[in-house]
Order: structure tokens, then sequence, then C-alpha cells
């Protein structure tokens, strides 16, 4: 992903929106040219690569050329010395060189010993010396089938993705693909409120960091990764609210399915977090008749919807729906038990951090407090509970 130096988007004053910068279709000759560096240059230290995609590059309009190199370094392959060997080595050339009489000999033998080979010029030991700084990796490799094509949808993706790091809300309406939108949105850690939609569709709202963490660049991150993976699922439209700097008031980014923004996000991961990867783990497929699936229900709170994290099945039919919250704020927490208050027709369970459970005059009869995992010998009589009920 960009930074956001690297960010360029277009402001409509009378609309009061933005739109992130897209690369024409005449740009491909050029990009190619980008390409070619990184396949000639294997071998050659990340400094001199980049200089030279920036010469290659001319052609490119000014404010678009450093974006471009950050994503060809995205997608090479660099090498450098790990650990703290090369700062040792470092010192103790430094240390040797404080004496007060060293020859061109004992200089030369000294920089062969430390760096294992002869090094020709002050650039050379330079380089040898400062191998671990990101200025003299070395690009080790760049992939084969890398087009430029790839080189466009990532520019495009990284520049929309660039916008959202200072989104304030977030709305996406989805008609297809809801689960794979919900885990992304899940494994990305946005609090957000899934809907109905008109229609077939399901509305999720997501809160920024700039209305509910205060200004934290992460979650702006976390937006980001989640649009690389929205972008893979079909028929969906996105509308943002982005606090644009030296703008008065927050300016509309939309963006759609239509828009042919494209990613190679891998699929998700079958755990949204290690504390549910924990709990499947230590509960097995099956424990004491019950059973165990993931994500197999749809729980509807009002207008609200509820993707519960995990529904425990047992052998004489009683299902109990587990909700894990992890990632809150205090608002989003009173808003989410305010409707998971009204659930009625469902087996219910919510786990929370024993820190807000504390916090509370009374713990809802639905909440599972934990510290840093779910236990076992908490969770099987609060499931059994739901049998002796019937």
């Amino acid at each position: 992903m960009l930074t956001k130096a690297h960010r360029v988007y277009h402001w409509d004053r009378r609309s009061n929106s933005v739109s992130s910068d897209r690369l024409e279709d005449g740009c491909g000759a050029v990009l190619a040219r980008g390409i070619a560096v990184y396949r000639t240059r294997v071998g050659d230290r990340l400094g001199v690569v980049r200089n030279a995609a920036r010469r290659a590059l001319d052609g490119l309009r000014p404010d678009r050329v450093e974006a471009v190199v950050d994503l060809l370094d995205a997608a090479a392959t660099y090498e450098w010395p790990a650990g703290v060997r090369q700062a040792e080595r470092r010192v103790r050339v430094f240390e040797a060189a404080a004496r007060p009489v060293m020859d061109s000999k004992t200089r030369k033998r000294l920089l062969e010993a430390e760096l294992g080979a002869p090094a020709d010029g002050d650039d050379q030991v330079t380089a040898a010396l400062y191998a671990d700084y990101p200025e003299f990796h070395r690009l080790a490799a760049f992939p084969a089938e890398y087009t430029p094509e790839d080189l466009r949808a990532a520019y495009d993706l990284a520049q929309a993705q660039a916008l959202l790091y200072d989104a304030v809300a977030i709305v996406v309406e989805a008609r297809g693909n809801f689960k794979h939108i919900v885990q992304y949105a899940r494994l990305s850690r946005l609090l957000h409120r899934i809907e109905r939609g008109p229609g077939p569709a399901y509305r999720l709202r997501f809160d920024g960091p700039n209305s509910v963490l205060r200004r934290t660049h992460a979650y702006g991150v976390d937006f980001a990764k989640f649009l690389a993976a929205l972008v893979q699922a079909r028929e969906w439209q996105l509308e943002a609210s982005v606090a644009v700097r030296g703008r008065g008031r927050p300016a509309v980014f939309t963006l759609s399915s239509s828009d042919g923004l494209r990613s190679n996000v891998p699929p998700p991961r079958l755990f949204d977090s290690s504390l549910e990867e924990a709990l499947a783990r230590k509960f097995g497929e099956v424990r004491d008749g019950w059973r165990l699936r993931r994500e197999a229900v749809l729980l509807e709170v009002g207008r609200s919807l509820l993707v519960p994290d995990f529904v425990f099945t047992h052998d004489d039919g009683t299902e109990v729906a587990l909700e894990i919250v992890g990632y809150w704020t205090p608002e989003y927490l009173a808003d989410k038990f305010g409707k998971l208050a009204l659930v009625r027709e469902t087996n219910l369970i919510v786990a929370v951090r024993r820190a807000w459970a504390l916090s509370q005059p009374a713990v809802p009869p639905w909440a599972l407090p934990f510290r840093t995992t779910i236990l076992l010998k908490e969770l099987m009589p609060r499931l059994e509970a739901f049998r002796t009920g019937r």
C-alpha cells in the first residue's frame, strides 16, 4: 500500500466529493519501461534501481512517479544481511579506524576481513558496511509474469486505499459474496454493523478512526486492507466520508464493483483471530455431544443482522450461537449489546473481555467474560444450561 505522501486524488468543490487517481490507457508503454528496469537490474542496490526506474518513467505525470516506484518495489524481492551482525561489523571497523595511524594496506586487510571480499572504492565500502540499510538492499528478483496491466491495477487500487486512510465512516451495500465481505471485515478488525438493505442487499456500516478511535492511522490502514478484499466481490457499492486535510467538512468518496478495481488478496483464513482458532482447536469437532460449526447462521435483530462466530449443535437438537467480541469501543459495545438484548428465538452466548464485564453494574445473562482466552470449563456449563432449560 502507498503512504499518504504518495496519495493523488481529485476534489470537486461543487459536490464536495473526492475521487482517487486512475492511470489512463496510454500509460502502458511507460509502465513497461519501469518494469524492464527491475528485470534488468537484479543485483543492484535499491537506491540505484529506484533512480533508474524514475528515469525510465519519464513521461508519466510527475505526481505519479514515486507511487509507481513504490509499487514496483513492493512487487520486487530484495535481500540484505539479517540480524545484528552487520551493525557489529560496522562497530569493529569504526573502532579499528579510530586508531592513530592506519596505512592503506592495513585498511585493505581490515575491510577484506570484515566484509569477506575486496571492496574497491569508497562507494563499494559504504555499500558493504551499510548493506542492512534499505538504500543498500540488493534486488534479488522480480516476478516474470508481472505486466503493465498488473502495475496499473495495483496503482488504481492503492490510490483508492490511500483515500480511506482518513475515512470517518463507510457504508457498503452488497448483493453478492456476503460471507466473503463479512469475513474480511472481521479479518481487518473493523467495527461494523450489518443491516438489511434494499431488496436482497445487505448494508454494512463501518465506524472510522476519526469518529471512533480518535484519529488512529492504523484503523484507516485496516479500511484499506478491507477494500482490497471488497473489490473481489460482485455487486457492491461503497460510500465513504473522508476527512481530507484542508477541507471544512468530510468529502464523499464513492466506489462500486463497476469501477473495475482488482486485487490479488488470498482467500480468507479459516479463523478471523487467534482467539477463535484457539477455541476451535481446544473444543475439537465434537465434545460431549456438541458439534461446532463456523458462521452457520444469520440472526435478525430488528433491521440489524448478526453473523455469530460459532454455532454449537447438540445431538438432541439444541443450538447455541456464540459471538466473540474482541475489538471494541464502549460506544460500539453499547450499540451491539442493545441489539443483542432483543434476540429472543435464538440461544446466544456473547464472549466479552473481562475488563468490560467488571466495568458494568450488571453483566447481561448471555455474556461470557474471558481474560485472554475462552475456557472450556466456563463455556461447557453455559452450553449445557440451554439443554436443561428446554
